[in-house]
């Protein structure tokens, strides 16, 4: 019998893609705290997905609220704050966007060209509960950084084309 669930190493690529990715962008570490095994998620104000296939195949979420996506709008892009609010939260999902993409992005060079990532799909539904994709179970990791919070979710299994 294969086992088809993430393995530890792939994890803390996943932690490491996250703390990397505040400490790179912001100079300012981040704190995962206790991981949860999850069958849904809450989404928070703003959620990135990505879709893997490959030798995985599920999703990875981040899900931010509006007040950590502000602040890093405000203090690392500060001509941003004259835009209309139709064009903030364009901005918004696009950073998003963006914050989803390096953390799979990074996870890709330790994995290689087997784990396939999509294009991120942004989309706002604060509070509103979801099952996870295909119903593969994921492991959420709550993200602390500088006062804000955000959770990481990594809903992925082996493909079963490894099992071949």
């Amino acid at each position: 019998m294969n086992e088809r669930r993430i393995d530890e190493d792939m994890v803390r690529y996943f932690i490491w893609a996250v703390a990397n990715y505040f400490s790179i962008t912001t100079s300012i570490d981040s704190e995962a705290g206790t991981p949860y095994l999850v069958d849904k998620l809450q989404y928070l104000d703003y959620t990135g997905v990505i879709g893997v296939s490959g030798n995985q195949k599920g999703a990875v979420y981040v899900t931010l609220d509006t007040d950590l996506v502000e602040y890093l709008l405000d203090v690392y892009y500060p001509n941003l704050k004259y835009a209309n609010e139709a064009d903030r939260e364009i901005i918004r999902a696009d950073l998003t966007g963006e914050i989803t993409n390096t953390i799979a992005g990074n996870v890709r060079n330790f994995l290689g060209e087997g784990f396939l990532i999509s294009v991120p799909v942004v989309f706002r539904s604060p509070g509103e509960t979801m099952h996870l994709q295909r119903g593969i179970p994921g492991i959420a990791f709550p993200i602390s950084w500088n006062n804000f919070n955000c959770v990481l979710v990594v809903a992925l299994e082996t493909s079963s084309q490894e099992d071949n």
